[in-house]
């Protein structure tokens, strides 16, 4: 397997939704060694400039901030920068293609916020350019009391940022402007009641959006002349049941891989503790293939080259496959059936997101 570090975004040690700020941080993993590199608030989501040596983290604390994290000295990294983004609990970043824009989600507050950039890839200000809020429920009490900004990214054909509303059963839509995101520009798509949209891959017209309450996953097809997208089917993220005993199965993440047939989509099931294959017809269809063990409550994961990096959250552990293992799985024999696969492992607390660098 090709040689590669990743960083590693932390929750505290005792988890998420417990006091942040107390050692956690932004961990280093080299294939010799894992070890903290640097403190950082809850630092749930990691993206990397493309041409600076320059990580944003976020953190996942009642008063976000997105820092700027030099890495040019992979051994001495340092933050150079943090500026507040005005919501509560941030779990996502992401990165304009310019990197002159970072949209920052925030779970509690629900509101997404536009930071401007400058050449040098810090921020222009002291604080966000906008704030977009938004208002709604949905059905599960318990999850959905509000909006609940989980994920944005750009839809097909990267004119509109799109944001997962786990709290609203929405994809929230908000055209790009020269000099920001159009306020109030409406929601995409509404999908069923008590679905919770967490994360999205894009592929073509269509968007494969896994949701995390309902434990599906949808398939969308996206207009781009009305900036709206419609369901065209929705599948059972995994037939693997609950291991752990905690709260059912929770979706987590999903990104789509080159796979030796043709594309193939990865799934996160939190409580099954696995991630999901599905193969992808040419039109689009995603047919389940099987599942395999992903460790305890896999969070997050990223695909690098020749390996899928996961991080297992509450097993406190990190885990490196060799992608080809992955993708040669066979079809389940029996419905529920949960593959093994060969992997490195090594310890690291609490483990909220990869960043293979």
């Amino acid at each position: 397997m090709t040689e590669q570090t990743v960083w590693w975004g932390t929750y505290p040690e005792a988890g998420l939704g417990t006091p942040t700020g107390l050692g956690e941080g932004l961990w280093r993993q080299t294939p010799d060694d894992a070890g903290l590199a640097v403190e950082v608030e809850a630092p749930s989501f990691l993206v990397a400039h493309p041409d600076l040596p320059l990580i944003y983290a976020i953190s996942e604390a009642d008063e976000t901030q997105v820092h700027v994290i030099d890495v040019a000295e992979p051994d001495a990294p340092r933050v150079v920068a943090t500026v507040p983004t005005g919501g509560a609990s941030g779990c996502h970043l992401l990165l304009a293609p310019d990197a002159r824009t970072l949209y920052a989600s925030h779970y509690m507050s629900g509101d997404l916020a536009v930071v401007s950039l400058g050449e040098d890839g810090l921020p222009l200000g002291d604080a966000p350019d906008q704030l977009l809020g938004h208002e709604g429920s949905g059905p599960r009490t318990d999850r959905q009391e509000a909006p609940h900004a989980h994920f944005a990214g750009f839809g097909p054909g990267g004119h509109h940022v799109l944001v997962c509303d786990l709290g609203t059963d929405e994809l929230r839509r908000y055209a790009v402007v020269e000099h920001g995101l159009l306020e109030d520009h409406g929601v995409a798509v509404t999908v069923p009641g008590g679905a919770g949209p967490r994360h999205f891959a894009v592929r073509g017209d269509l968007l494969y959006v896994t949701c995390e309450l309902d434990q599906q996953l949808r398939t969308l097809r996206w207009d781009a002349s009305s900036g709206t997208a419609e369901v065209i089917d929705e599948v059972p993220t995994t037939t693997a049941v609950n291991r752990t005993g905690e709260a059912g199965n929770q979706n987590s993440h999903v990104a789509l891989v080159e796979g030796p047939a043709g594309d193939v989509l990865l799934a996160g099931v939190r409580g099954a503790d696995v991630i999901a294959l599905f193969d992808l017809s040419p039109e689009g269809v995603a047919r389940y293939r099987t599942s395999m063990d992903a460790g305890h409550w896999p969070r997050h994961f990223a695909v690098a080259h020749d390996r899928l990096h996961v991080g297992a959250e509450r097993g406190h552990e990190v885990r490196t496959y060799a992608l080809a293992d992955v993708l040669a799985l066979p079809p389940e024999p029996e419905v529920g059936y949960v593959a093994t696969v060969p992997h490195a492992s090594a310890p690291l607390p609490s483990p909220a997101c990869a960043l293979p660098r």
